[in-house]
């Protein structure tokens, strides 16, 4: 695949991941179409740098990605690069939890990015490429973090279904971070605990997870599996 002067969808663009996901599309030539919710300002930002598009669709609701495929594919161009970045990660005890927040979990860090997968599956060129960004929470439970856990593991599961309903035209990949940036569900001893139980006792940046990416691009027999970037930390027995 030979992403240069094609088009490579990041959802989530504007976020914490995001941009350094969008500038390593943006390296390889690629023009960026950058999804946002809230992030109106840094998605224009973002375009307006690297000369791609900015469009904004609420992905925790069924008609949004639908609509997001809908804006891509009348957007110039041919699409080689769809990334599911865009995700929501709220802590909530099961006893406080309800059906709607797990609706709404699922419908943002699954049924979308499964429905984006679909649509975008009949813009992409021969050889493109789907990049679903999991987490490490797929793999370990965190406590408070139910809805999130399952969502994820599913998304994992999907990314292997996936790969093998749309080869040999297309790949299916994804990236697992570990801990990347601080999040405002941790408290700071938390943070520390978390921090202490990674092998490489540091937490990784943006900019891994986008290395991440790239080597998946360049990669051609890579499909159905996921890359982790995340210190070691799957490879102990951590739990939040």
């Amino acid at each position: 695949m030979n992403p240069s002067g094609k088009l490579a969808v990041i959802t989530g663009g504007a976020g914490r991941i995001g941009q350094s996901l969008v500038e390593t599309a943006a390296a390889i030539h690629a023009k960026p179409v950058i999804h946002y919710f809230n992030s109106r300002d840094k998605a224009e930002s973002l375009a307006k740098k690297h000369k791609g598009w900015a469009i904004q669709a609420d992905l925790s609701k069924p008609q949004g990605a639908e609509e997001l495929v809908a804006a891509v594919s009348n957007l110039p161009g041919k699409l080689a690069l769809w990334v599911n970045n865009a995700s929501g990660f709220e802590r909530r005890k099961l006893d406080d939890s309800d059906d709607a927040l797990w609706q709404e979990t699922m419908q943002l860090n699954l049924l979308s990015p499964v429905s984006t997968a679909r649509g975008a599956a009949r813009l992409l060129i021969d050889g493109g490429l789907i990049v679903n960004i999991l987490d490490i929470a797929a793999y370990q439970p965190w406590k408070g973090f139910a809805h999130h856990c399952v969502s994820k593991a599913g998304l994992a599961m999907a990314t292997r279904s996936l790969a093998v309903e749309l080869g040999p035209r297309l790949r299916v990949c994804g990236i697992i971070p570990g801990a990347i940036l601080p999040s405002e569900q941790l408290d700071d001893s938390e943070q520390e605990r978390l921090v202490s139980r990674i092998p490489a006792q540091r937490r990784g940046t943006p900019s891994e997870v986008a290395q991440a990416l790239r080597h998946l691009i360049e990669a051609d027999y890579m499909t159905g599996s996921a890359i982790s970037v995340d210190g070691g930390l799957l490879a102990t027995s951590f739990r939040l």
